[in-house]
């Protein structure tokens, strides 16, 4: 080997063993970024009567240095909403331009710059209908951190005790549909029927917790001393956005507390119930089911029972 080629291979050796301690030591500031992010939505309603007149347009995300265009078109309105995030010297500004379409004779052309580095929720009144529908646009900043830095690839690092429920089926007594949970988080999570039972549970043991469950396939099925039952669905467990957990069965850890009273359900009269369907399949520009499909869907409502169900996660309930 000629000497040229010995310096050669030294040089690249010592280039290659540079970068390697460079990139170990690395501060942790490089390896964190954050950058703002900005939810959009519009909608509209009567504010005398905000719940019945309510109605959501269209919705997006603005990243830091991104735009986007949403809209509202209805019968008497038709524009688009184009909203542009700069990061300028760490202060979140957001432009806002407001461009009626040319059928749209009400809607006034508008620009707005919006500051949002104190992360607060602010609202625009884009316009207002002559029986007093406003459009409203609603601006929800936030900061996303992204964390680059290396961990140690243990269970702690993944999180699997954390709750992750993305319209999970919840099942009382093998047969009562009661709802769906939407939700993450953890390590504890409840679910609470009126007049039937708040129950608690874990992967983990905690206090006055029993043995009671199993989780298998994103399934958890609880059976308590009495011979009750709470089955749930569709669950994924860890950090977001979770995994099906492989393997297992998994123990359950479980506080069950029944709920004194009785179960209630009630159910408006079949015509406002008709009309509220009818109004929800207009919304979503569907075609509405036909007055015997309506009929049928009624009285099956009346013979399901439908509990108004609450839950919650968190480190400790």
């Amino acid at each position: 080997m000629k000497t040229t080629d010995k310096i050669k291979i030294t040089l690249t050796a010592i280039f290659i063993i540079c970068a390697h301690h460079s990139l170990c030591t690395a501060s942790v500031s490089d390896r964190i970024y954050k950058h703002y992010e900005v939810d959009i939505e519009v909608h509209s309603l009567i504010p005398e009567n905000t719940f019945e007149t309510y109605k959501h347009h269209s919705s997006g995300y603005s990243g830091d240095g991104g735009s986007v265009t949403i809209g509202c078109w209805t019968e008497t309105r038709a524009f688009r909403i184009n909203t542009k995030s700069r990061n300028i010297k760490n202060r979140l500004i957001v432009e806002v331009k407001i461009t009626p379409d040319n059928n749209d004779k009400i809607t006034k052309e508008n620009f707005y710059k919006v500051d949002l580095t104190d992360l607060k929720p602010q609202s625009i009144e884009l316009a207002k209908d002559d029986d007093g529908r406003v459009y409203q646009l609603n601006l929800t900043p936030n900061i996303n951190v992204v964390d680059n830095t290396p961990k140690r690839a243990d269970e702690t690092s993944f999180g699997f005790t954390q709750w992750a429920f993305n319209n999970s089926m919840v099942i009382f007594n093998d047969s009562s549909y009661v709802g769906k949970m939407n939700m993450s988080g953890g390590p504890q999570t409840f679910v609470s029927y009126p007049g039937l039972a708040k129950v608690v549970f874990s992967l983990k043991p905690f206090k006055n917790a029993k043995r009671l469950g199993t989780l298998k396939n994103g399934t958890i099925q609880i059976r308590n001393e009495d011979g009750q039952t709470l089955d749930i669905y569709f669950i994924k467990n860890g950090y977001s956005p979770g995994i099906t957990l492989p393997r297992g069965p998994y123990e359950v850890w479980v506080r069950w507390e029944n709920l004194p009273g009785e179960p209630e359900f009630k159910i408006p009269p079949k015509e406002e119930w008709i009309k509220m369907v009818k109004e929800r399949f207009a919304e979503m520009g569907n075609t509405p089911p036909t007055d015997k499909e309506l009929d049928e869907g009624y009285k099956r409502i009346k013979y399901e029972k439908h509990l108004p169900l609450s839950a919650g996660v968190g480190s400790r309930l």
